[in-house]
């Protein structure tokens, strides 16, 4: 079972100076690319990060928390590519695709996801095997669980949309959040108009010995 939240966060720089302090382990950062395919309502994400990636089967559990809970099974693959063309022969339609630049962090048991995402900046991501792994972190790294983001980038992608539908109409960009998209928005006169990030709660605290 995997429990998530985010965070919004303005940059990335303040971030990485708690996490260093902290001694959180750098795992490096990555372009991905997320494409859905479908067919007939059944979906899969393949994530490709260059030739490689992974393939996703997820299912949302329903739990009376902030965070989003998931059940999830995945499997490295060798060639993206030639695998989403096999799903394609097979019938599954691209549904959708988005793009993310993702640094990651682990921090005891919880992975630290710093994403910056195409239109929307930047946002922080926790994965933890349990809520309380969430609320931990959440107060080492001085955010305010309470006011954590349970929802998935695709709804917060289509919340930030409705809230700028004029723009994307009048400079004819396609809904699609890759970075691609995003520098023709910007260069047709659109802004990234964002909530600011929320308050944190305090200093960053260091990792008990």
């Amino acid at each position: 079972m995997e429990y998530e939240i985010k965070f919004k966060i303005e940059d990335k720089k303040g971030i990485l100076r708690g996490l260093k302090a902290l001694n959180a382990e750098d795992l490096g950062e990555e372009t991905q690319t997320d494409i859905y395919l479908d067919l007939n309502g059944n979906g899969v994400r393949v994530r490709k990060v260059g030739k490689k990636g992974l393939i996703t089967i997820k299912r949302i559990v329903e739990r009376e928390i902030r965070a989003k809970v998931r059940e999830e099974i995945e499997t490295e693959v060798a060639d993206v590519d030639s695998l989403i063309e096999i799903f394609k022969e097979l019938g599954f339609i691209e549904a959708k695709r988005k793009e993310k630049i993702r640094h990651t962090f682990k921090l005891g048991n919880v992975f630290v996801l710093i994403d910056r995402l195409p239109f929307m900046g930047y946002f922080i991501e926790l994965e933890a095997t349990s809520e309380t792994g969430l609320k931990r972190t959440s107060k080492k790294l001085a955010f305010d669980y309470t006011q954590g983001i349970g929802n998935s980038y695709d709804n917060l992608f289509f919340a930030y949309y409705i809230k700028n539908a004029k723009l994307f109409q009048d400079t004819k960009v396609k809904i699609v959040p890759v970075f691609k998209n995003e520098r023709e928005f910007l260069g047709k006169g659109g802004c990234l108009c964002q909530k600011r990030e929320v308050k944190r709660s305090g200093k960053i605290s260091k990792l008990p010995k």
